[in-house]
């Protein structure tokens, strides 16, 4: 048992080393020599979990898309109101790729190997999870006259990716959490009718975060 636990942290160690190293030079520049100093492992411990730099980098995406799912399943489990669910996935989201490798190289990564052949299931999976909320927003009276369920959920994930890319590319996610309160600010005004923002003073801030412990 302590010898399958220990297997499981090396396993986990080579994760974490990889997605630091993806997160900070991307998938091409990425050698698996480097993956092999990341995690101060040998190269024949790495080799006795995975094949190679392209299983690390697909299982790096799994548990990104994971992490994220178990965000939204994490929220949602507050029964916090449709948009107030929304803000708080978006701030959720900026706080884990600045402090998680495996996200942060995650979203990286799902840009960079994507051929544009097909959608990218993480992001379908986050459009869907949006649909509804906006969809219960709008059951809330909390959602602005015309605004669609699917329209306001793209909306939404264009909005998030765009701040996450340029956030990467002027300060490394330096600024992040300041672009993402910012665009729920301006999303929140965007999509809520005025007096349906103002009875719900604690949308506009970081106070839902507490609901997430």
């Amino acid at each position: 048992m302590a010898q399958q636990a220990r297997a499981a942290q090396t396993r986990q160690q080579i994760i974490v080393g990889a997605a630091k190293l993806f997160s900070r030079v991307g998938y091409e520049r990425a050698r698996l020599n480097d993956i092999v100093g990341e995690t101060g492992l040998t190269r024949g411990a790495i080799y006795f979990h995975f094949q190679s730099k392209d299983d690390l980098a697909k299982i790096v995406v799994d548990e990104f898309a994971t992490k994220s799912i178990e965000a939204v399943a994490t929220i949602a489990e507050t029964g916090e109101c449709g948009m107030c669910q929304i803000a708080m996935l978006n701030r959720e989201m900026g706080r884990l790729l600045t402090v998680d490798p495996v996200v942060r190289a995650g979203i990286r990564l799902v840009i960079e190997l994507n051929s544009g052949e097909a959608p990218v299931p993480v992001y379908l999976a986050w459009i869907e999870a949006l649909k509804y909320l906006v969809s219960r927003g709008i059951d809330e009276g909390d959602v602005r006259p015309g605004v669609t369920p699917e329209d306001g959920a793209v909306f939404i994930t264009e909005a998030f990716v765009g701040a996450q890319v340029l956030s990467h590319a002027v300060s490394g996610l330096d600024d992040l959490p300041a672009r993402i309160d910012r665009l729920t600010g301006f999303l929140l005004n965007g999509l809520m009718p005025d007096e349906r923002l103002a009875a719900r003073p604690e949308i506009g801030d970081a106070r839902l975060a507490a609901a997430l412990g």
